[in-house]
């Protein structure tokens, strides 16, 4: 029985203006990319051997780009936003509609309706606290780090190493180390494009963006675990700036 049927049953019915549309159900994408960076560090000794080693590009780590990819990617206003969905596991497949409430700079909250508008999961993200109804500790979605860049929002992984930042040409690229987990972030200007986590026991975990939507959001996410073979699709439907939510958004399952 799959993750996301398991969380079906145990979900409740949630009310929010879910909007008019029918059920789109996107197709499967099947995309390899790597996340391998690869800079040379020293110079080129000249034939006369002379002078000293030539500078090859630019540093591996310039401290300014973190924190400037970081505002620019922020939100800055309260979001309803509403998307379709498809989840793979093995031979399952889900697909609805769903919504996403977002209080800038720190909350979250997440919905997921079947076709019929029966729940199956909700969740809410705090700063990088994943918040999660009882039982639904398996649940098929990203860690904080990468939950945050489904919305395009680049958030630095918590008491991590900085250990890559460059930028080349309109790339930039961001790579963070703690123990023995690693996060990479590529983006294109200031938008991002994907992310990823590679952890021990060869676990890896991905995100990609593609398009551009409404208020700086990308108009396509797909998240995958490549160790349980999970794939969590989405496509941004429509999105309405509002004047904020009640502070029980944030509090799922009872608290």
């Amino acid at each position: 029985m799959s993750a996301l049927h398991t969380l079906s049953i145990r979900a409740t019915r949630h009310t929010v203006d879910r909007g008019a549309g029918g059920r789109y159900t996107p197709r499967l994408l099947r995309h390899r990319f790597g996340a391998a960076i690869a800079f040379v560090l020293g110079g080129c000794a000249t034939a006369g051997g002379g002078s000293g080693p030539e500078p090859a590009g630019p540093p591996a780590i310039d401290p300014s780009l973190a924190p400037a990819i970081a505002q620019a990617t922020a939100l800055e206003a309260p979001l309803q936003i509403l998307f379709d969905w498809t989840f793979e596991e093995g031979s399952a497949r889900f697909n609805g509609r769903g919504v996403t409430r977002v209080a800038p700079p720190e909350h979250a909250r997440l919905d997921l309706f079947g076709p019929r508008g029966e729940g199956y999961l909700s969740a809410a993200l705090v700063g990088m606290e994943l918040r999660l109804p009882p039982g639904a500790d398996n649940a098929p979605l990203p860690p904080p780090e990468l939950l945050w860049t489904v919305l395009g929002v680049f958030r630095a992984p918590e008491a991590a190493t900085l250990t890559l930042a460059r930028r080349e040409g309109t790339e930039t690229r961001l790579q963070y180390t703690r123990g023995d987990e690693r996060w990479s972030f590529r983006f294109e200007g200031d938008v991002l494009r994907s992310a990823e986590w590679v952890g021990p026991g060869q676990g890896r975990r991905t995100v990609e963006l593609t398009g551009d939507g409404d208020n700086g959001l990308p108009g396509v996410a797909v998240y995958r675990d490549w160790i349980a073979f999970r794939e969590l699709r989405v496509t941004l439907q429509e999105v309405s700036r509002v004047d904020g939510f009640p502070s029980d958004t944030w509090i799922v399952g009872g608290g």
